[in-house]
Formats: C-alpha cells, structure tokens, sequence
C-alpha cells in the first residue's frame, strides 16, 4: 500500500489514533495553559506528517481533528500557533483546502502554517537549535523514514513538550531483515 492509497479511505486503526491525538493534545493544552499565561502566552502544535487533511472518503485526519479542538477552546484558540508538514506538496495543498473550509477557523488568533519538507536530520538540527514555547509534537512517519531518536529528544527538550509518536511495527520489522534499509540507531 502506497501512502496515497492509505488516504482513499480511513481505517478503524487510523480513525482511533486521530481520536487518541485529539483527545490528549486537549489535555495536554489544559495542563499547560494556566502557566503559560504567566508567561509567553503561546503554545504550539507541530505536526511533521499531516497527509492531505481528509481521506477521499470525506472522512477527518488528525490535523482537522486538532484544530476543531481548538476552534472549541476560548484558551487554544488565541494561543495555538500551529505548524503541519508533508513531504509530498498534493498532501500540503488538500489539507491547505481542508483547513480553509473549517468552520471558525478565522477565529483563530495564529493562522495554521503549512510547511512541504522532508523530515531528515536537517529539522533536527533546526530543532535542537530552537527554544520552543509548549509544543505538542505528532510524529507519525508512514514506516519510519525521518522517525530519528535525536528528533524526538530534540522535541521534549524544553518545558511544557510532549510528543505523541507511532510507527508501524511491521514495517519496521520488515527493515530491520532488509539489508538495504537504513535505520539510525
């Protein structure tokens, strides 16, 4: 299966992990906001493999998910400043779409920033570099090209960051056998 074909149609197991993420980035923006009104009066989503926004099916990926959060939210929605990312530019334009035909989303203090890079050691040094103000980080590769450990330490490093990532173990296992695969330890 090709990453186009997995966005023809939402699977339960894609349909759950949307729910988890949504689920815990409100959580987790309720845990940190109190203080981070003290402070910088920002937090952030980053999202490094956002795909297309919705299936062909019509069906809601994570990134809509996340910002229907925060349309919901007096708090989020004048705090989140929120950064969604795929390598693959049809992806970054469907979702561009997507996010345009949200309901509130002008409502919205930090317009959604959509990004067209492949994540690579590059992004991590980027982020090793950077202060982040609370980030919510959702790293979900298709198998685990980018999926670097230092990207992820990168990403917890200061206060208020939580990262949610998944992988599949198949298609890791599958590599781990491949000669050929590359896998950073």
């Amino acid at each position: 299966m090709s990453t186009h074909d997995f966005f023809d149609k939402r699977g339960e197991q894609s349909e759950i992990k949307a729910r988890i993420v949504a689920k815990y980035f409100k959580v987790w923006a309720e845990i940190v906001i109190p203080s981070v009104k003290k402070r910088d009066k920002r937090i952030a989503y980053i999202d490094l493999y956002a795909g297309p926004g919705r299936y062909d099916d019509g069906s809601k990926s994570t990134p809509l998910k996340i910002l229907e959060t925060a349309i919901e939210s007096n708090d989020i929605r004048n705090m989140l400043v929120s950064l969604f990312n795929d390598k693959d530019d049809r992806h970054v334009n469907s979702l561009e779409n997507a996010i345009k035909s949200l309901p509130g989303i002008e409502t919205l203090e930090y317009e959604p920033k959509l990004y067209n890079v492949e994540v690579g050691e590059e992004i991590v040094k980027m982020f090793e570099e950077m202060r982040f103000v609370p980030t919510f980080f959702f790293i979900d590769p298709w198998g685990y090209k980018g999926l670097y450990l230092s990207l992820i330490k990168s990403a917890l490093k200061d206060w208020g960051c939580d990262c949610v990532f998944f992988f599949n173990y198949n298609r890791i296992n599958s590599g781990l056998n491949n000669s050929k695969a590359y896998i950073q330890r």
